[in-house]
């Protein structure tokens, strides 16, 4: 009977083979799909035979990872690998590769808001453009100057948001890279790179935030509140809470955000019973495709460091008492030791001007 479960599984999967090409620094989302799975089975994705940096999503018998900022590194097969009874089957190949350059492109981009985060804005051309300018655009005719560069001259930083460690610091006239990093939650909008001529590049960041309360540690028989939140949303976001099992999300509560939504954010409340799953994710779907996981953990905390106890507050006024003691026991030795040392030269001090009176009135001349 477990034989037959395992091959109707092995029938019911659809071998499928992707090809794509992606804009240099964007980020691609890649997904494969198993019907029937036992909780004992895992998906995980493998790029050329090794496995993705990216971390792997299981949720819903899908395998997702989000390749970020994707470059020349990025380019190759990746292959979705399932494991079950310890067999490994491959269920789909998706082979990658990126455009050279990223001419009139506009491409949209999630990111966490937080310290670990960075965007890379990469400018990269086939053809010399003397001078060109990164702006931002927050809302509609807010359009500031960041960042300016010309060929052979010194970056000019213009704007609020001031260039990361991995930016460039010159201009060849074919190449760019304005980093950003940290992002923070108020950084989304519109990047457009401009050169002297036309808009190269176009960028749309959107951001995300996700918090615990109360921030600084939960009680074991303390309910918990989670908020996921999203900076801004065009045709429709999706954000759903996942509970984590290893790599495998549980679904918790999800929620559709529109533009005619004011609150673009989802909130879940844990009672006291269910934050024992310490691990939790945030996921972003647009049109089924994930966009961004925006993990957060819930920290545990003793209610012995909430207040003095009885015992510690006796042991603290010992201790204080220690070290008072001490002290006036130091000072009364350093005090002792200097009056000695000044007595001591008072004394010989005395002792010279006695030696000294005879011999000056022996050596004075009589009269």
């Amino acid at each position: 009977m477990h034989i037959i479960s395992f091959f109707l599984v092995m029938l019911k999967i659809v071998f499928c083979y992707k090809s794509q090409k992606v804009q240099r620094g964007s980020d691609v989302s890649l997904r494969c799909d198993v019907p029937l799975m036992s909780k004992s089975s895992t998906l995980h994705w493998e790029k050329d035979g090794e496995q993705s940096p990216n971390s792997t999503l299981m949720y819903n018998n899908s395998a997702y990872i989000i390749l970020h900022t994707v470059d020349e590194r990025s380019e190759g097969n990746y292959y979705c690998r399932l494991m079950e009874n310890g067999r490994v089957q491959t269920v789909r190949i998706h082979t990658v590769n990126v455009t050279s350059y990223s001419q009139n492109k506009i491409h949209t981009i999630y990111r966490q808001s937080g310290n670990n985060s960075d965007v890379s804005l990469i400018f990269k051309s086939k053809k010399i453009y003397h001078r060109l300018r990164w702006t931002w655009e927050q809302s509609p005719k807010s359009q500031i100057d960041l960042i300016a560069v010309e060929k052979g001259i010194e970056v000019q930083i213009k704007g609020p948001i001031e260039p990361g460690r991995n930016s460039s610091t010159t201009y060849t006239g074919q190449f760019f890279i304005f980093h950003i990093s940290p992002v923070n939650f108020n950084y989304n909008g519109t990047y457009r790179c401009i050169t002297e001529t036309s808009t190269y590049t176009t960028t749309i960041l959107r951001t995300i935030r996700v918090s615990v309360e109360p921030p600084d540690g939960v009680l074991r028989n303390q309910s918990v509140v989670l908020t996921c939140e999203v900076s801004e949303v065009n045709d429709s976001v999706t954000l759903v809470w996942l509970r984590m099992e290893g790599n495998r999300g549980v679904l918790v509560k999800q929620q559709t955000m529109t533009e005619k939504n004011n609150m673009l954010r989802l909130t879940v409340n844990l009672a006291s019973n269910e934050t024992d799953p310490l691990h939790w994710q945030c996921a972003v779907f647009t049109e089924n495709t994930l966009r961004a996981l925006a993990p957060i953990t819930i920290s545990r905390t003793s209610s012995n460091t909430n207040a003095p106890t009885e015992s510690s507050t006796v042991t603290d006024q010992v201790n204080n008492n220690h070290a008072n003691t001490l002290f006036w026991c130091v000072l009364t030795l350093f005090t002792g030791i200097l009056l000695g040392a000044l007595m001591y030269y008072c004394y010989r001090k005395r002792k010279s001007e006695r030696r000294s009176t005879p011999e000056n009135r022996e050596n004075s001349p009589e009269i």
